[in-house]
């Protein structure tokens, strides 16, 4: 019996009401979007004025990197995107997007995800997603990696072109400078996906031009990383998109770990295309992965 899923959503709840805790104790706010300096006809157009303007990027020494150090919680509280969007989609996507919306007025979510059966969050959707981030920088690249399903996006920046010989790809290839603390990114080549859970849908065409600065607080906002992207998609959008999202330094401790999916979800896409979840007792259903291998309790090691 297909069943839409209600554990599911409701751990997406715990795990937004977590982040906000937290997010609201740090006096978080939305990140208003700044535009770029120009309507640009395409990513690559934008991507080379802002390069040219920045003479180039400029050329850090792992000790002249600003400091990004430390965990650093989600982007979801900050995000620009309210719902409904304003993104200018084209009407096929404009369709999709009215089609869960429809989900959610009439059964209070969308039938479904899916992150439900473990597929990455992918890009754009990375960018928003409710889980700690941690970012490593050094002068030739920099490592943007995300708690949920261990999703580490590289961007390099040693002057290296686009390189896609694997097709499509759940975070797509980035490439990037420096320009003084602020790192420009350039993402292409990414699968069809989302936005976010209940928002657009995005083609395999979406390039996106992102800018990230450390920035210090202000007017009660938190010490924080600013991030103003802008989407390109010729066929999901009708004209470029600008949002921001940005993500608040955490107060406390915390080590992200593995995160393990395939070996714990019960949650599929069943044939009505709605959330089906296997319960315990039913054939397929995956037992918790959480034994620890040990000696029987008296035996001698040998």
């Amino acid at each position: 019996m297909d069943r839409l899923s209600t554990r599911t959503p409701a751990l997406v709840a715990i795990c937004l009401a977590f982040v906000a805790a937290f997010v609201s104790t740090a006096s978080a706010q939305r990140e208003a979007v700044v535009p770029p300096p120009s309507r640009f006809a395409s990513a690559q157009e934008h991507y080379d004025f802002l390069l040219k303007n920045a003479k180039g990027g400029t050329k850090h020494t792992i000790t002249s990197l600003p400091d990004w150090s430390g965990i650093w919680q989600s982007g979801i509280t900050t995000m620009s995107m309210n719902h409904p969007v304003d993104a200018p989609l084209s009407r096929e996507y404009r369709a999709r997007y009215d089609e869960k919306q429809r989900q959610e007025r009439e059964v209070g979510e969308v039938y479904y995800d899916r992150l439900t059966h473990c597929e990455p969050s992918a890009y754009p959707r990375w960018l928003v997603e409710p889980y700690h981030k941690e970012f490593s920088l050094s002068p030739n690249q920099s490592w943007l990696m995300q708690e949920y399903m261990n999703e580490t996006r590289r961007v390099y920046t040693d002057g290296r072109p686009h390189a896609t010989p694997e097709g499509h790809t759940w975070l797509g290839d980035s490439i990037g400078f420096w320009d003084g603390d602020k790192l420009v990114i350039w993402t292409l080549a990414v699968k069809a996906a989302d936005y976010l859970r209940g928002y657009p849908d995005n083609s395999a065409e979406l390039e996106g031009i992102e800018v990230w600065r450390r920035v210090k607080g202000q007017n009660r906002t938190p010490d924080r990383i600013v991030v103003q992207a802008t989407m390109y998609d010729r066929v999901g959008l009708t004209a470029p998109w600008n949002v921001a999202t940005s993500y608040v330094k955490a107060d406390y401790q915390y080590r992200i770990r593995y995160w393990d999916c395939a070996l714990t979800s019960n949650d599929t896409l069943g044939a009505d295309g709605k959330t089906t979840t296997v319960l315990p007792g039913e054939a397929g259903f995956k037992p918790p992965q959480n034994d620890v291998t040990r000696a029987p309790q008296g035996a001698k090691p040998e």
